[in-house]
């Protein structure tokens, strides 16, 4: 989804599957960022040490994109930082409105000061959002990209020819593709301009979710099986493995991203950042069949 602006867009192949169990449950239980007890999704992976856990504040972020010592950053790396104006405080958290992003990286991609999820390491993360409108537009995303993916093509790995980038990008939740949730796991590689892709398929939910309310969007990854589970509100949803988890996952950082877009700008919405908290856990073995990535 998400890539250089002179990458050609990635548009979703949509697909529907149906939850059984309401969307909306288990949402509006208290900020998770007060909560010190892994949840059902970290506990599954064996993610139980607590990597961070933080209740963001509009005074956490960084607005030039490369200062040290914040926690956010209001942008990204194919990304100016974006303008002062599309943030403001909340009594719980940090209002984002439409064209705003958060990400726990500078835009130089360099890290920041949250620990990276690495790849090579069970791990659980989730974050506690909520949109002002459920219109069809609002385009919110909550998502993960290794650090290695950025301008330096850090992501190019021997003996792959010159050019060649291999990365994984893990979408916890995006809105406006459905009425329910929108999950993705993506392999992407390739020479640019000429990236592929393999995306999990029936990422989409048709049961209704109302983002109005605050809901807990989670994944949880485990490498030795290159497993991703998606949770909403305490709850699994979604699973999806190799091919759409890549080997190439080992070996990447991964930080988090929160942004508010638009699929076609005709309609204005903000979304308020509450929560994140990440669990992980011991190193994974090596593959049985010895292979690396």
């Amino acid at each position: 989804m998400h890539t250089h602006p002179a990458f050609p867009t990635a548009w979703r192949v949509l697909a529907a599957t149906c939850l059984a169990w309401p969307a909306w449950a288990h949402a509006d239980d208290g900020l998770i960022c007060q909560d010190a007890t892994p949840p059902a999704g970290a506990t599954q992976v064996g993610a139980r040490q607590a990597l961070f856990r933080d209740c963001p504040r509009i005074d956490d972020v960084d607005f030039s994109g490369q200062a040290d010592g914040h926690k956010y950053h209001a942008g990204i790396y194919f990304l100016p930082p974006r303008d002062r104006s599309l943030y403001a405080p909340a009594d719980d958290g940090v209002i984002i409105h439409k064209g705003g992003i958060l990400a726990t990286v500078k835009t130089s991609a360099r890290p920041g000061r949250f620990p990276l999820l690495r790849g090579d390491r069970p791990f659980y993360i989730e974050a506690q959002v909520a949109t002002s409108s459920n219109h069809r537009d609002n385009f919110p995303a909550i998502w993960l990209m290794p650090i290695e993916h950025n301008q330096r093509m850090e992501d190019v790995y021997p003996p792959d020819p010159k050019g060649f980038q291999r990365w994984f990008e893990l979408d916890i939740d995006e809105g406006g593709f459905g009425p329910g949730g929108h999950h993705t796991a993506i392999s992407w590689s390739g020479i640019y301009p000429n990236y592929q892709k393999i995306q999990n398929p029936e990422p989409t939910s048709k049961v209704p979710l109302d983002r109005t309310r605050p809901n807990v969007f989670g994944v949880s990854y485990s490498p030795d099986t290159l497993t991703v589970r998606w949770w909403l509100n305490g709850r699994q949803v979604l699973q999806a493995a190799h091919p759409h988890v890549p080997e190439i996952a080992r070996r990447q950082n991964f930080y988090l991203i929160v942004s508010a877009q638009s699929h076609r700008n005709v309609s204005d919405y903000h979304m308020r950042f509450m929560g994140v908290r990440a669990f992980v856990g011991d190193a994974a073995p090596a593959p049985r069949n010895g292979g690396t990535p």
